[in-house]
This record gives structure tokens, C-alpha cells and sequence, in this order.
């Protein structure tokens, strides 16, 4: 399911959609390789390779929150914070913290997941109602 929605935010849908489909296939993709290599994630231990893609995720939705003519950004900005947080705790307080790493980590995952496919039915149904519009807000320093 989640590839399906990658897939229609890459192919359907407007800039927005499309970064965030692509970065998330992306991740998808190097998470299966690492994961072929590595070896699955345990939250055992701190994940080096999980938390350098959850970082990664963050800057771009925040960038995106902040540039796209969009508020859905906002939500999996919001929810990779709340994974970044996760994998901060499971690096300071290494012992007996598993289930609540794994949770602060892969929760917001799934509902990153569903933020996009929320913002990509709302993308369609925009633009089925005004037609096209800008991906983009102004730059504030253009005005």
C-alpha cells in the first residue's frame, strides 16, 4: 500500500507530492538494501543509518512545510521530529528503552504514510475545483 501511494505522489501528484513520494520510495529502498546488508533493526541499540534517514526526512518536510503551497507538510515535519527525538533518547539512555524507541521511530512512519496520501487526495480535489495552482508560496523577499 505504501508503494502504491509513493508511486500516485511521484506520477499524480504536484511538486509537493512528488519530493515527498520520491524521497520516501528513496528511503524505502536504501532501508530494504541496508537491511539485506546489515541486517534488520533490532531498537536494541542506537541506529546510526535509521536516524541519519529520519534527519534527512525532517529537513525536507520542514523545508517543504515552510516553502510548499501546502499544509500537510506539516504533519510528517511534526512526526519526524517525534522519530529524531526517539532515536536522541535511545542514544542517551541506551538500556531498556527498545519498545519506546521502536515506537517514537516507526509510529510516525506509518502515519507519514498516511499524511501524504491524505495531501495528495486533497491535491486532486483542488485542483479538480480551482485548476491549476502554484506549488510554491511567494518568496517573502520578492514581495
Amino acid at each position: 500500500m505504501a508503494l502504491m501511494i509513493y508511486f500516485l505522489a511521484v506520477w499524480r501528484g504536484g511538486a509537493p507530492e512528488r519530493i515527498v513520494g520520491g524521497l520516501l520510495l528513496l528511503v524505502f529502498v536504501t532501508d530494504e538494501i541496508h537491511s539485506n546488508l546489515a541486517g534488520r533493526v533490532t531498537f536494541n541499540k542506537f541506529e546510526t543509518f535509521l536516524f541519519l534517514t529520519d534527519f534527512t526526512q525532517l529537513v525536507v518536510f520542514t523545508w517543504l512545510s515552510i516553502r510548499a503551497n501546502r499544509l500537510w507538510p506539516l504533519v510528517p515535519a511534526a512526526l519526524k521530529l517525534v522519530a529524531v527525538i526517539g532515536h536522541m533518547s535511545a542514544l542517551l539512555l541506551p538500556f531498556g528503552r527498545a519498545k519506546a524507541y521502536w515506537t517514537m521511530v516507526e509510529v510516525p512512519a506509518y502515519f507519514t504514510i498516511v499524511a501524504l496520501a491524505v495531501g495528495l487526495v486533497a491535491h486532486w480535489r483542488r485542483q479538480r475545483r480551482i485548476g491549476p495552482y502554484p506549488d510554491w508560496r511567494p518568496d517573502p523577499a520578492l514581495r
